[in-house]
């Protein structure tokens, strides 16, 4: 350990303690809970008891100074943020729960035995819970939450842009049908394969979600990854010809709901989760080199039938390879392997930040090396049992206490004591980072990335930001989509993630949930959100459900789905079979409408095509006046529509205004294509009255055309924010 210093000296705060205790004891209750409520594991060929013993001391020396390191190259934050682009390893698994929970467990052990105090490396106790938090707040940021944990065990990490393509993208299936026996067999081998390469541990697979997609139906995300040559020395050879490193599947599932996602990535469902609730799925890869994830086999169902069966069998060659590999193995060759995987769970982050070092990851560390002969196999696992549930001298409390999830007078992480504060000297650091050593083979200099395959100086020079990452895209989160769907800048940020899309390329940000469903059907019908329903409403003022998605140009549907939800929360009354909006909705559908139609309002054209439309405005009303008002003998007296040829030459003079009219409203259209419809509607109206039906010009009780038009004026005036001047 370093030498002593004071709490006033290195700056270290109350503040800081408090929340570095807190963030302990929230690592404890996750860790706790998940050793007793989740799957023992075991192995009747690896020591597995004594290799996550040997890497908690591994982390507890090493992960101060490489996060250090890491962040010395790029911040915690930007990390967190860069992850959800890739991969789920380091997302929930590795750093969720890994990154302060094995080196918790290594400090924890430490001090069990003796070796430490609990203000021993304090500063880099608190450095490494602050980095974990900075990191999973920025990761979770769509979510708002720090963990799994802290969402009722849920994992909705990615944003919207990334959910609709890959519920798009998705092929259907069955059980039975080839894609489902293709993409099962798949993910079956694969698992087997991951478990092995992972030492027979979990640590290759993650799942993440669930996300709704309609009634009945969840997205699952669940990723594969350190399949090919990369970090792990012991894929050197038996995994060359494994063409990607990771790999997503998204998974469509149907008659189940998943009603928890760990932090250790697994899910559990009602009723229990069973091959034939697959009803989609897709395929992926991304790492630290790819722009988001990148569809592997997606160009066609029968394209992705033949990338799963030849993924497989890759997969199942590695195997045996790998098989046969670790059948030669001696036990202290386990031991390192299984310690460098556990140790190096969250080692990706290295790789986004272009400061990866062999000898950092994947040796173990001189310090943690003299424990080894305490590893053998009744000692660890005695001590692994207690170490995760409590039952060691350190964990001990107050005998009047109680743990949160159990009747237990104890604590799984020992808290730092706060009297640092008063000046009590502590060790800050363990210090830097010692030779470390292995069994195991080198590493051939070897990397499968989705730039091929690299040498380690090429990878770490090598950077690809994501583009939804860039030119200062990256703070536009969910929150400012929700008050910006539709705006240039919006469709922008979605058109980047939609240009890998089958289905969705160039549709950009104003895409609801039926959308999708629509375009999975292979229709294209709009369905509008409750803001355009009630900007509609406030056009028609009392209306019809039919009279609303005509003007919408909207699915009846769609449209009847968003009153309902309305009238239910008192936006909108009902009057028998008409509808309206309620005074206070009718405020709010004007203030809306700045946000609705902002890129309308900043556009320059829109304004000046509004301007010769008002210009033509004065020359309906003149028109509209002399269908009213009719001179007779120097006088004028309401139209009777008595006299044909009058009612005629006047209809006439409307369809000069409608030849003129119907290029402006093209011109509308061209930036709100809804309103193509008034075009339709004014043809309909003026067709009709040529044909004699002269009520079509202006009876308010029809979509007459004085009507249609009255209506396309007060919406073009609502949409820009103006006055009507009559």
């Amino acid at each position: 350990m370093s030498t002593m210093t004071t709490a006033a000296k290195q700056g270290l705060t109350y503040a800081q303690l408090l929340e570095t205790n807190n963030l302990i004891q929230a690592s404890a209750d996750e860790t706790y809970w998940l050793c007793v409520t989740r799957t023992v594991q075991e192995s009747k060929l690896f020591p597995v008891p004594a290799y996550m013993m040997y890497s908690y001391l591994n982390s507890y020396f090493r992960y101060p100074e490489l996060l250090r390191k890491i962040e010395a190259s790029m911040p915690a934050e930007e990390l967190g943020d860069r992850a959800r682009t890739m991969s789920g390893k380091i997302g929930a698994l590795a750093v969720g729960w890994a990154m302060p929970g094995v080196y918790l467990l290594g400090r924890q052990w430490l001090l069990e035995m003796g070796m430490i105090r609990p203000t021993d490396a304090l500063d880099d106790l608190v450095y490494v819970l602050d980095f974990w938090k900075r990191y999973q707040l920025a990761y979770h940021r769509n979510d708002g939450h720090l963990s799994n944990r802290d969402f009722g065990h849920r994992a909705q990490v990615h944003p919207e842009r990334t959910v609709q393509v890959f519920q798009s993208d998705l092929f259907d299936c069955e059980p039975g049908d080839d894609l489902h026996e293709a993409a099962t067999a798949f993910m079956s081998t694969t698992s087997q394969y991951g478990f092995l390469i992972s030492c027979e541990s979990r640590i290759s697979l993650h799942n993440g979600g669930p996300y709704k997609m309609a009634d009945g139906r969840e997205l699952m995300i669940r990723d594969f990854m350190d399949l090919a040559e990369g970090d792990y020395p012991w894929l050197d050879g038996v995994a060359a010809h494994v063409p990607y490193n990771c790999l997503t599947v998204p998974m469509a599932l149907k008659d189940t709901h998943v009603y928890l996602t760990d932090d250790w990535g697994s899910f559990e469902s009602e009723p229990e989760f069973q091959a034939h609730h697959v009803s989609g799925v897709g395929l992926y890869t991304s790492d630290a080199l790819t722009d988001g994830y990148q569809p592997v086999g997606m160009g066609s169902r029968e394209e992705l039938v033949r990338t799963f069966h030849e993924l497989t069998e890759k997969m199942r060659a590695a195997m045996d390879g790998l098989w046969r590999r670790i059948a030669a193995w001696s036990r202290d060759e386990m031991l390192d392997a299984g310690a460098i995987v556990y140790f190096s769970i969250f080692k990706d982050l290295a790789h986004i930040a272009g400061v990866y070092d062999v000898a950092d990851w994947m040796l173990i560390d001189e310090r943690a090396h003299k424990f080894k002969p305490l590893l053998n196999d009744e000692y660890s696992r005695d001590a692994l049992v207690q170490l995760c549930v409590g039952m060691m001298n350190n964990h001990r409390l107050a005998e009047h206490t109680l743990m949160q999830h159990g009747n237990d007078q104890a604590r799984l992480y020992t808290l730092v004591p706060y009297d640092v504060l008063n000046g009590t000297p502590y060790v800050p650091t363990s210090g830097p980072i010692r030779p470390g050593d292995s069994v195991l083979l080198r590493k051939n200099d070897r990397y499968r990335t989705s730039k091929g395959v690299l040498g380690l100086g090429e990878y770490n020079r090598r950077e690809s930001v994501p583009g939804t990452h860039g030119a200062g895209r990256r703070f536009l989160c969910e929150t400012w989509v929700k008050y910006n769907a539709g705006t240039a800048e919006a469709d922008e940020l979605y058109t980047l993630e939609q240009g890998y899309s089958r289905t969705l390329a160039g549709r950009g940000s104003s895409l609801t949930g039926a959308d999708i469903l629509d375009v999975r059907a292979g229709t294209r019908r709009r369905h509008p959100g409750a803001d355009e329903v009630l900007h509609a409403l406030a056009v028609v003022k009392k209306g019809t459900l039919a009279h609303v998605a005509e003007l919408l140009g909207a699915d009846k549907t769609a449209v009847a789905a968003v009153m309902a939800r309305s009238v239910a929360v008192g936006h909108v009354v009902e009057a028998g079979d008409h509808v309206l909006l309620s005074p206070l909705a009718r405020l709010a559908a004007a203030a809306n409408c700045g946000r609705l139609y902002a890129t309308v309002r900043d556009s320059k054209p829109f304004h000046v095509t509004m301007e010769e439309f008002e210009r033509l405005n004065a020359e309906l009303k003149a028109v509209m006046s002399q269908w009213q008002v009719r001179g007779v003998a120097g006088d004028h007296v309401p139209n009777d529509h008595a006299d044909a040829a009058y009612d005629e030459k006047v209809i006439d003079a409307l369809g000069s205004v409608h030849e003129t009219v119907e290029g402006i409203l093209d011109r509308f259209a061209d930036e709100v294509p809804r309103l193509a419809v008034y075009r339709d509607r004014l043809t309909s109206a003026l067709e009709q009255a040529e044909d004699g039906e002269v009520s079509w010009v202006s009876d308010v009780t029809i979509a007459s055309y004085h009507t249609v038009w009255f209506e396309l004026h007060e919406d073009l005036l609502r949409m820009l924010g103006q006055e009507r001047h009559e």
